[in-house]
C-alpha cells in the first residue's frame, strides 16, 4: 500500500506531538538500524526530535556508524507518535515498542515485507522494494536535505538488505537513489568493508562450527545449518554475525534452499534464514506456514520445540514448495 501524501501526514502529527518514537523490529539487522537513524534526522531536519527504542543493547556486530547512536531500551515515557521501520507485523515489534505503540494518538509504519496486517494508522508499504532505506528515501525525499551522515547511512541499510545490490529486489530504481548517495562523497568502499567484511576470531570460530554441520536433503536442493546455544556460549561469538551463514550455503551448487537455523538466548527457540537463488522458489511462502515472512527469495521465521521435530516440519515444507516448482 502506498499512501499519498504519507510524508506529509507523518511530519504534521509527528511536529504537533510532545513525544515521538522510531522503532524496528526484535534482533535488528542493517537495514532496521539504518532505516531507524536515518528517520530520526529526517525528523530532526524538520525540527522534530525522536527517540529510537530497541529490546535490547546492540552487540559489536555493527559498525560503530550504527552501533554508537542513542537508543533507548526502557523507559516510561509516553510517545504521541510511534512510528516503525521494516516491520511487516505486530508481533515482530520489541516489547517496548508494542507498549508505547497501544497509547500512542497516530501510529506509522513505513516497509518493504509483503504487507500482513494494518497494525499501524497508516502503513507505507512497498513491497518488492530493495529495502526500507530506499522506502523512506524515495517517501521523504522532498523533506530533507541529503548530507554525508544521511548518505552512509542509507547506502549501508540498502547495501545490506540487497546482499551488495545482487539479490533480485534490487532494481532500476535503487541504483537511481544510489547514485544520488554518491554525490555526497562517501566512502563506500570504507563503509562497506568496516561493517561486513571483518570477521573476528570468534566469529570466525563459530562459522567453522556452522559449516562444519551442514547437512544436505532433498537430492542436494536443500542445505541446512545449524547454530545451538553452546555454540554461541563457548565462541562467545555475536548471534548478528550469524546471519551472513546462510549466504555461503545459498551459493553451493545445486542447492536451491539455504536454511540456516539458529538458537542464540533460550533452548528451544530457533530462528530460521531462508534463501533461494532460484527464479522460480518462493521462500516466503515456506515462511509464511510458520508464521513468518519476508520476501520471496529471502525470509525467515521462529520455530520453538523440539529441534528434530522443528527440522522435519520445515524440511516437508521446503520439499513441498520445491515440489509444486518442479510440478
Amino acid at each position: 500500500m502506498q499512501i499519498k501524501n504519507f510524508a506529509k501526514i507523518l511530519l504534521n502529527c509527528s511536529s504537533h506531538a510532545d513525544s515521538v518514537a522510531i522503532s524496528g523490529h526484535k534482533s535488528p539487522d542493517y537495514d532496521c538500524l539504518c532505516s531507524s537513524i536515518a528517520m530520526q534526522e529526517i525528523l530532526k531536519q524538520n525540527g522534530i526530535n525522536a527517540d529510537i527504542l530497541l529490546e535490547k543493547p546492540l552487540d559489536e556486530t555493527f559498525d560503530e556508524l550504527v552501533r554508537d547512536i542513542p537508543y533507548i531500551t526502557e523507559t516510561d515515557k509516553v510517545y504521541e507518535v510511534v512510528i516503525s521501520v521494516d516491520v511487516p507485523e505486530k508481533n515482530m515489534l520489541p516489547a517496548i515498542a508494542q507498549a508505547k505503540r497501544e497509547g500512542a494518538l497516530h501510529t506509522f509504519c513505513i516497509d518493504h515485507h509483503q504487507e500482513k496486517e494494518k497494525y499501524m494508522d497508516y502503513m507505507q508499504v512497498l513491497n518488492g522494494e530493495s529495502s526500507a532505506c530506499e522506502v523512506i528515501f524515495r517517501t521523504f525525499e522532498p523533506y530533507f536535505k541529503l548530507n554525508k551522515k544521511l548518505a552512509s547511512i542509507f547506502y549501508l541499510g540498502i547495501y545490506a538488505d540487497t546482499g551488495g545490490f545482487i539479490y533480485s529486489n534490487t532494481h532500476s530504481s535503487t541504483f537511481t537513489v544510489l547514485s544520488k548517495l554518491l554525490t555526497q562523497d562517501i566512502t563506500a568502499d570504507e563503509l562497506v568493508s568496516r561493517a561486513f567484511q571483518s570477521v573476528s576470531p570468534n566469529s570466525f570460530e563459530m562459522t567453522k562450527r556452522a559449516m562444519n554441520s551442514v547437512k544436505f536433503y532433498h537430492n542436494g536442493e536443500i542445505a541446512v545449518s545449524v547454530l545451538r546455544q553452546n555454540d554461541f556460549k563457548e565462541t562467545n561469538a555475536p548471534y548478528g554475525d550469524s546471519k551472513a551463514i546462510v549466504g555461503y550455503l545459498q551459493r553451493i551448487k545445486g542447492v536451491k534452499v539455504a536454511i540456516s537455523i539458529f538458537e542464540p538466548d533460550n533452548k528451544g527457540d530457533f530462528h530460521v534464514s531462508l534463501r533461494t537463488g532460484c527464479p522460480n522458489v518462493d521462500v516466503s511462502k515456506i515462511a509464511n506456514k510458520f508464521n513468518g515472512g519476508g520476501h520471496v527469495r529471502a525470509s525467515g521465521l521462529k520455530l520453538v520445540g523440539d529441534y528434530d521435530k522443528a527440522l522435519n516440519a520445515l524440511l516437508n515444507q521446503t520439499k513441498s514448495v520445491l515440489e509444486d516448482k518442479n510440478d
